[in-house]
């Protein structure tokens, strides 16, 4: 009876021992919970038929990956949750050019965003790309759209930066695109290149304003 009784009182002993344990460790954040909690969020959303805006969204994602501090989200715009709008400190939209302006899924959408899932945009940092099959047709003025979104909902805009060393100027531009069509297939190095600018300058942007709160 003796060893019974002990046995059963080292078990209850371990099995408290193991439960404090396991609550202590639950009750401590992680050290990347931390991290994440302290970093900017950027969120890319876009929409993709032939798969040229997946490409541009991806290579936007790679320039705000240079910036440390700063963690990057991709959505597909049918895939893009109120949750994900509103957690994002800096939003970066993309989408191909139909008839010069963006395609009814992308405006549908944005309209969502606002009128039946009422996301605060006040103050995210925004930036705009688009593909288009012609030279000139209409990829600015998607970005102009899209940016035009962003302003008449609060949102901060910026766009890619440039500089000729050679003359040593630098400027700056609305945002970026991509020729698609048959004079100029595929997403080119270049067209990638300012993408990723987008990117690292949305994703500067986003860093330098949540570090001011």
């Amino acid at each position: 009876m003796m060893k019974t009784s002990r046995s059963r009182l080292g078990g209850c002993m371990l099995l408290c021992l193991m439960g404090w344990t396991m609550a202590s460790r639950a009750a401590e954040p992680t050290a990347n919970a931390a991290s994440d909690a302290s970093q900017a969020q950027v969120l890319i959303v876009y929409y993709s038929l032939q798969g040229n805006t997946q490409q541009m969204a991806k290579a936007v994602a790679e320039g705000v990956q240079r910036v440390d501090g700063v963690a990057v989200r991709i959505r597909r715009v049918e895939d893009c949750t109120a949750e994900d709008l509103q957690a994002a400190d800096g939003l970066i939209l993309g989408c191909p050019t139909y008839f010069a302006s963006i395609p009814g899924t992308m405006k549908l959408a944005m309209d969502d965003w606002n009128w039946k899932w009422k996301v605060d945009f006040t103050n995210k940092v925004g930036g705009a790309f688009s593909t288009g099959g012609g030279q000139t047709g209409g990829k600015e003025h998607t970005v102009i759209t899209l940016l035009l979104f962003m302003l008449s909902n609060r949102m901060i805009v910026a766009g890619p930066l440039y500089e000729a060393v050679e003359r040593g100027t630098e400027w700056g531009e609305m945002g970026s695109s991509a020729m698609t069509g048959p004079l100029d297939p595929g997403v080119s190095e270049g067209q990638r290149d300012a993408a990723r600018r987008l990117g690292e300058r949305i994703a500067r942007l986003t860093r330098k304003l949540k570090d001011a709160r």
